[in-house]
């Protein structure tokens, strides 16, 4: 009884290993593993169907170059460059390269508004102006003035006093909103020269006259107010 066991289980054991030898790839023998010698199974050395693979690397090995499929050719991460220390330098580096050119070099200063400066507006004498001057006595003129630049000229007359009213001529210049005006009576010739600010629709100053009648000047003060505009 017991020699038929043992030749029983010889004949099983003979079979296991017949069935293990005929599924080693003996083209091939390095492309499996022990184990796979053992259990009968390959990479593509078996039964399956074509289009269909036993794992996944043997599935994408087969789709690379595939149009529509190139993704497949793309290395997941970037290689570790020579002047970064660790994986986190690299992405670093990676991310400095791809993302867009910052506006550092935009400058940001806004330039201020030109100011623009305030021109005041030439002073203009143009009209009929009414005068007093006084020193010992007091004198009244009523003269036209004309401007042209800084000329300035004009007619008129003067009162020399109550009874006394003389036909006048004045000349001069304007420097701003200072006037010099030399006003000269007819018949009876004297000079008064007038030296006045100019203030809007008024003016005042100083004087000195020169009579033909008396030695030596005279001088006074001059309020002078304009009374028809030009």
């Amino acid at each position: 009884m017991k020699s038929k066991i043992l030749i029983l289980s010889s004949l099983l054991l003979l079979a296991f290993f017949a069935i293990a030898v005929c599924a080693i790839n003996w083209d091939n023998p390095s492309s499996q593993s022990v184990d796979q010698m053992f259990s009968g199974t390959e990479g593509e050395y078996n039964n399956t169907p074509p289009g269909e693979y036993i794992s996944p690397s043997a599935a994408r090995s087969a789709e690379t170059g595939q149009k529509g499929k190139d993704i497949l050719n793309v290395p997941m991460g970037g290689k570790l460059d020579k002047t970064a220390n660790n994986p986190k330098d690299t992405r670093a580096q990676d991310q400095s390269q791809t993302s867009p050119v910052q506006n550092s070099e935009v400058s940001t200063a806004v330039p201020a508004p030109a100011q623009v400066a305030a021109s005041a507006e030439p002073t203009s004498i143009s009209g009929g102006w009414s005068l007093e001057l006084a020193d010992s006595a007091l004198h009244t003129a009523a003269l036209t003035m004309f401007q042209s630049g800084d000329a300035v000229f004009g007619t008129g007359n003067m009162n020399l006093d109550a009874n006394t009213t003389l036909m006048a001529a004045a000349s001069g210049t304007l420097t701003g909103s200072e006037l010099n005006l030399d006003i000269v009576t007819l018949e009876k010739v004297n000079l008064y020269r007038l030296a006045l600010m100019v203030s809007g629709e008024s003016a005042t100053g100083n004087y000195t006259a020169y009579r033909w009648s008396e030695a030596s000047p005279s001088t006074g003060t001059v309020n002078a107010t304009r009374t028809i505009a030009p």
